[in-house]
């Protein structure tokens, strides 16, 4: 049996950091990391950094974890490198810390109510053809999804919907709306400002990324302004 590769959690980074700030900040301490845009890779003491990034926000999610190919190397790093700074923020670092809860989890198929009739929604293993939304804390490859629909003008923003209880059900409510373009991708549910909680009307919004800018500009002349069942007016524009 092979024995597993020990990892390190670090935590407390900004929510804008990048994988290469990390692996910057292990080759300023001697550790190189298997990649080939740092020096000396082919004699990397560290396996590989993961690190998801939200591809809607070019986040992460405040920590990411590290492999290493040897125990000796891993409690190097924990014994000095504690509270070494990422972008101006000290860095805590522990061993291994599994993902939040749920974190990357696809949730179960769901009925709920939008406002006349209940309906049975599919789970995103159902079809993963149709499967728009990102695993956003399972993958590291967001940040060229991130930074290519809002170059390209495809991403839009959308708001005016009421509270969907997951992001299946939002996934089946974007699907039917653009119907008539091809969704690449559709954001979680953002709430609206706490201002705004206690109005009656539906205040949530999410992300829509389309297939390119010119079905994203069709999107909006279709959609924007138009009534909902949820008792507020959809409004729609080119996400910045």
């Amino acid at each position: 049996m092979t024995e597993e590769s020990p990892r390190l959690y670090v935590g407390n980074l900004p929510y804008v950091a990048q994988k290469h700030d990390i692996e910057r900040l292990f080759e300023d301490n001697n550790i190189n990391i298997e990649s080939p845009t740092l020096l000396f890779a082919d004699h990397s003491l560290s396996k590989k950094i993961d690190m998801s990034i939200d591809p809607f926000t070019g986040r992460n999610p405040s920590y990411c974890f590290v492999d290493f190919h040897d125990h000796e190397t891993a409690q190097q790093v924990l014994n000095t490198m504690q509270g070494l700074n990422v972008r101006g923020r000290p860095i805590r670092i522990n061993l291994k810390t599994e993902r939040r809860q749920g974190a990357g989890q696809r949730p179960d198929t769901r009925t709920y109510d939008r406002g006349w009739k209940p309906k049975d929604l599919p789970s995103r293993d159902a079809d993963p053809d149709t499967a728009y939304a990102f695993d956003r804390w399972n993958r590291d490859d967001a940040q060229s999804h991130w930074i290519a629909p809002l170059e390209e003008r495809r991403r839009l923003w959308i708001t005016g919907l009421p509270r969907i209880p997951n992001q299946d059900s939002l996934n089946v409510e974007m699907r039917e709306l653009f119907a008539q373009y091809n969704v690449e991708a559709v954001s979680k549910l953002i709430s609206p400002h706490h201002s705004e909680q206690g109005e009656q009307g539906s205040h949530y919004s999410c992300f829509v990324d389309l297939a390119d800018g010119n079905e994203a500009k069709n999107a909006i002349t279709m959609f924007d302004g138009m009534a909902t069942p949820y008792g507020k007016s959809l409004l729609m524009k080119s996400a910045l």
